[in-house]
């Protein structure tokens, strides 16, 4: 994984016909820089953890204008639709595994969270 810092929010942009890059992991963060003539100051900006060198995600998305399959993108970086189903199954049969399944349905709130974040739909 990479980590980058910015100066300003990033979201997510189209990076080809069926993916998008998306700017995960958000946290606040303070970064020291230095001036031409030595002295040091502080920035505040926000740190991405992602995939690329750049701190972003490459994600498959089909629609990059639709909320659902937005969150749907941020979901799939860390559940196949397979394992999604196999968590859904053991939850419903009865089996899940309690820790295993509070982990799933945050990261599926976060995904939802992200989504209408950079749709501005909060």
């Amino acid at each position: 994984m990479e980590t980058c810092f910015y100066r300003e929010k990033r979201t997510f942009t189209k990076y080809d016909r069926t993916h998008i890059i998306g700017y995960l992991n958000e946290k606040e963060a303070t970064k020291q820089e230095e001036k031409e003539d030595g002295e040091k100051y502080y920035v505040n900006g926000y740190e991405y953890e992602g995939t690329e060198r750049d701190g972003g995600t490459v994600m498959e998305c089909e629609d990059a204008t639709d909320y659902g399959e937005v969150a749907n993108a941020i979901i799939r970086t860390k559940y196949s639709v397979s394992a999604e189903l196999a968590l859904q199954r053991h939850k419903a049969d009865g089996e899940a595994d309690t820790d295993e399944w509070a982990e799933y349905t945050t990261w599926c709130e976060y995904a939802k969270t992200t989504a209408k974040a950079w749709f501005n739909m909060e």
